[in-house]
């Protein structure tokens, strides 16, 4: 089970590795339960590149996305936040974002 599992979050990397696609300007640790149809259970910021659109909005280490495009986590489709997150140059992904300390907050990251 562990190795579908990380062969599963291998496949789903979020990470942003995009040709056509723009980058976000930030990388997150996903987690993911379902087999057949997996859901996203959690997505945490682990990097924030310097200078980017994700930077300008708050993004920080640590931070947890509660929302990409409208779809809750827990609870969206693993398909459906990557086809967000894989965007083109310019288009917008809109967060909503918890910070540790409980605040909530909504970022419109321009993927560059």
């Amino acid at each position: 089970m562990k190795i579908v599992i990380a062969m599963l979050l291998t496949v789903f990397s979020i990470c942003s590795y995009a040709d056509e696609h723009g980058e976000k300007g930030f990388k997150m640790e996903v987690n993911i339960s379902g087999f057949f149809s997996p859901k996203v259970t959690k997505a945490t910021i682990s990097s924030v590149v310097e200078n980017s659109s994700a930077q300008q909005q708050g993004l920080q280490i640590g931070h947890q996305i509660v929302a990409i495009d409208g779809c809750q986590i827990p609870g969206c489709s693993a398909s459906k936040a990557k086809k967000s997150l894989q965007k083109n140059v310019g288009e917008i992904v809109i967060l909503k974002m918890l910070k540790p300390d409980g605040e909530i907050y909504q970022a419109k990251v321009t993927l560059q």
